[in-house]
């Protein structure tokens, strides 16, 4: 088993700002996965993958000069041990299924939220563990673990309205983020994003049985400016959009 400080990530797509885009969600998960590299197309990347040491690529389906299928095919080929995660949209979906016989780990679809990156990195960590092994973070202060957790924790519960960087919080508690990150899943039992979510989710339920809120006025006080991206969070959540929820517990009531 190899040693290696990070999971070293090579983003290959063609278009500038969804790999900004990606990158601006790693940053906020701030794991121990590093995008290190990135490409327009699968022939660039394959030119750096002989350069870099990478151990997951991040690549989308439709690219010019070499698309992602046949990039996925030749990874699997030459570097059994990198992981593979597509990219698709909706009307790709067969790609993505032809992908995975190719070689690939999994699929995301698009646009790509924060909670489905980290769940997709979650299960490649698992597979990662296999072929290379990771030095323990010692970073931080003398706080126990769990005083740790509960100060996080804590924040959160009082500032889960405003924009929470997990990144920041982190370094304000004097860690690295992936490593509070494996403190937070062995002691709540799940990672801080997705706490925060839930705490939102929580306390949205709530206002939404104040029918003088409007939908976007409950999203903007959990955490969530942008209605469209409350309304999704919220569906994935609980299975109904924010309307459907409400008119629920009206009925009920």
């Amino acid at each position: 088993m190899r040693k290696i400080n990070h999971y070293h990530i090579l983003l290959v797509d063609d278009e500038y700002y969804l790999r900004q885009s990606i990158q601006r969600i790693m940053q906020q998960l701030d794991t121990e996965f590093r995008i290190t590299a990135e490409a327009g197309n699968g022939e660039e990347a394959l030119a750096l993958l002989k350069e870099k040491d990478i151990q997951m690529v991040i690549t989308d389906i439709r690219m010019p000069v070499m698309d992602g299928l046949k990039l996925c095919k030749q990874i699997h080929e030459q570097y059994p041990d990198i992981v593979v995660i597509i990219l698709t949209g909706y009307a790709d979906f067969e790609y993505a299924q032809t992908a995975l016989r190719h070689g690939a780990f999994d699929y995301l679809l698009k646009p790509v939220g924060a909670e489905d990156l980290e769940t997709a990195l979650a299960h490649a960590r698992l597979q990662l563990q296999k072929s290379f092994e990771l030095p323990e973070d010692t970073s931080g202060d003398a706080r126990s673990a769990s005083e740790t957790v509960d100060f996080a924790i804590k924040y959160m519960q009082e500032h889960y309205m405003e924009e929470i960087d997990i990144g920041l919080m982190a370094e304000k508690l004097g860690f690295q983020s992936a490593y509070l990150a494996r403190l937070f899943n062995r002691y709540a039992g799940e990672s801080p994003f997705k706490y925060l979510t839930n705490i939102r989710i929580h306390e949205a339920k709530r206002l939404l049985m104040d029918p003088s809120l409007s939908i976007a006025k409950v999203g903007e006080l959990v955490g969530y400016p942008d209605q469209f991206h409350f309304s999704k969070t919220f569906r994935k959540a609980t299975g109904m959009n924010p309307s459907a929820f409400r008119r629920q517990g009206q009925e009920e009531s």
